[in-house]
């Protein structure tokens, strides 16, 4: 292998590997399927290798990256729904269900009280709010990938984490924990971690 190429495929190598779990994680929330979601990620750096590889470490992969994975998610979803006659493909289907019955006393699961509180944005909201926390992408990027103002992005943030404040403090959370989830909430790059950790 050229000495050229070897460097492009070594650079390649650490884009996909520090972006491949992040990004199959964000399709998921999309498809709800792991192996269609993978798929879609591998097809997005496949085409980055064969027709951009000018972007590879470049300032805008990340912005080009989580653009190209919404989508092909969106279009992955439109082919579902046309193959299976579905009536709807719903992309806020919850990512988990509480149990319906717990035991007097028993621990809540904080983690999947989180996950569901996140899967009850509405879905622009939530979208909105995993391209910024998950994807990092800027207010600008958001509003360019998603056609909207930067004003609109700021508005649907404020509204995510207003109504994840609002389904958390439901449940019997001890204030400290509750707090510093909040502080988690209210950052970017924690947030970003945070869900990825107990999201996916």
């Amino acid at each position: 292998m050229p000495a050229e190429n070897e460097e492009k495929y070594i650079q390649f190598k650490l884009v996909f590997d520090e972006y491949y779990v992040a990004l199959s994680n964000f399709a998921f929330t999309y498809t709800k399927d792991k192996l269609a979601s993978e798929d879609i990620v591998q097809e997005v750096f496949l085409k980055i290798w064969e027709k951009r590889p000018d972007l590879i470490g470049s300032s805008s992969i990340r912005f080009y990256l989580f653009t190209a994975v919404r989508n092909n998610c969106l279009t992955h979803l439109q082919r579902v729904k046309k193959t299976l006659s579905l009536h709807a493909v719903k992309l806020e289907d919850s990512l988990v269900y509480l149990p319906s019955e717990k035991q007097e006393g028993q621990p809540v699961d904080r983690m999947t009280l989180l996950k569901k509180a996140i899967s009850q944005l509405p879905p622009k909201c939530k979208e909105v709010f995993l391209l910024s926390r998950v994807g990092e992408l800027s207010y600008k990027e958001i509003g360019k990938t998603l056609g909207i103002s930067v004003k609109t992005v700021d508005n649907q943030i404020g509204k995510a984490l207003k109504m994840l404040r609002n389904l958390l403090k439901d449940h019997r959370f001890c204030s400290i924990l509750f707090t510093a989830t909040w502080i988690y909430l209210a950052n970017n790059r924690l947030i970003g971690d945070f869900i990825k950790r107990l999201l996916f």
